[in-house]
């Protein structure tokens, strides 16, 4: 489940591109955002609110402002372009087994302390955005048509500061019957999440602690309302697939308290069919002098999860481990088997268990 393959990157010159974006000219005028003198002005895509001047950028290093109007800098330059597994996103009940073009770019508005993708995250474009490929919506589609996956997930750096590019490839890729799927840390305004959500099949909400104290010592986030209220968003408004993820950090977010507060909260918001990814630190960036989380850790968080009533609890980052496999919760067969090598249907008929018939709360291909 680690395979990852990147994808050498052509640009077809004759593609259709949005009115903002004349042949390779980039960056292209932004959405979400208000004037507040000649000079100055403020994003509202995300709650961060930042105040920009001319010349500048916010806080996410993507988002500027240029001759009086706000701009994407990275749209349609993408830093990262691989086909990997569905799976790694994680996203563990939708298409599972199927392969997905990732993308990702540079910048972030949450900014954690012990990111794992920081080169691209903690990156500005105004360094090295020029030396990035240019990849447009349609030249994605065909790019994962040739290679035969399933849809695209944007992933690898936060996809909401290049929101108004993630929607046109998504808009694209669902005219072409393909899937989306949008992995975030979802610090993002209200009518943000519409925009994207009209066009995303599948999210997963990184649910990073259980307090904006705990949000607040490793992030840029202080107030993580509203983040819960994306997720619920997406799930009950929007009626989107939805997985969550929590990165276990030792000694930052790894007490009993903080984990089973936060599978309450999924099961509560978001229901006990609602797949909860467990996932080990790796130490990295300016948490590098942390250990890895122990694995008995994540069983313990797994364990939690499954008591307060989650059906779908999951260990990840741990290579081999059972935790990574979809158990049937009435009859305790194994559906899904997922090693490294492979994802195995071992016992699902039409999203359900073959042998008992329960509910598995997939999203797969018409027939499996």
């Amino acid at each position: 489940m680690t395979r990852e393959r990147t994808i050498k990157t052509t640009t077809n010159r004759g593609s259709s591109s949005p009115e903002y974006l004349s042949g390779k000219e980039c960056p292209g005028e932004a959405l979400f955002w208000e004037r507040l003198g000649p000079a100055r002005f403020r994003c509202t895509l995300c709650p961060h609110r930042c105040i920009i001047e001319e010349g500048d950028v916010g806080l996410c290093k993507v988002r500027g402002v240029e001759h009086g109007r706000v701009v994407s800098l990275t749209y349609a330059r993408p830093a990262i372009i691989v086909s990997d597994e569905i799976e790694k996103k994680p996203l563990f009940h939708f298409h599972p087994g199927t392969r997905v073009l990732s993308l990702g770019s540079h910048g972030c508005n949450v900014l954690c302390a012990g990111c794992q993708n920081w080169q691209l995250s903690h990156a500005s474009p105004h360094t090295e955005g020029d030396r990035l490929p240019l990849l447009l919506p349609d030249d994605a589609v065909a790019m994962a048509r040739k290679h035969k996956l399933g849809g695209v997930a944007f992933t690898y750096n936060e996809p909401v500061v290049w929101l108004e590019y993630v929607h046109h490839v998504f808009t694209a890729f669902k005219k072409a019957g393909l899937y989306t799927a949008f992995i975030t840390a979802g610090y993002v305004s209200e009518a943000a999440l519409d925009y994207i959500a009209s066009v995303t099949d599948a999210f997963n909400f990184d649910l990073k602690a259980a307090t904006a104290e705990e949000w607040s010592r490793f992030t840029k986030v202080k107030d993580h309302s509203s983040v819960l209220a994306a997720a619920i968003r997406a799930k009950t408004v929007h009626q989107r697939h939805v997985e969550v993820v929590t990165n276990v950090i030792p000694g930052i977010n790894d007490m009993d308290a903080s984990l089973r507060a936060i599978a309450l909260w999924v099961k509560e918001h978001l229901g006990p069919d609602t797949p909860w990814h467990v996932t080990r630190f790796l130490p990295d960036f300016e948490l590098s002098y942390l250990s890895p989380t122990p694995v008995r850790t994540l069983e313990r968080a797994a364990a939690l999860g499954k008591a307060v009533g989650l059906r779908f609890v999951y260990v990840g980052n741990v290579p081999g481990h059972p935790g990574r496999d979809t158990v049937c919760p009435s009859c305790g067969r194994t559906a899904i088997h997922r090693t490294e090598a492979k994802v195995r249907l071992t016992c699902v008929r039409d999203g359900r268990c073959a042998a008992c018939g329960e509910d598995l709360a997939l999203v797969v291909p018409g027939g499996v």
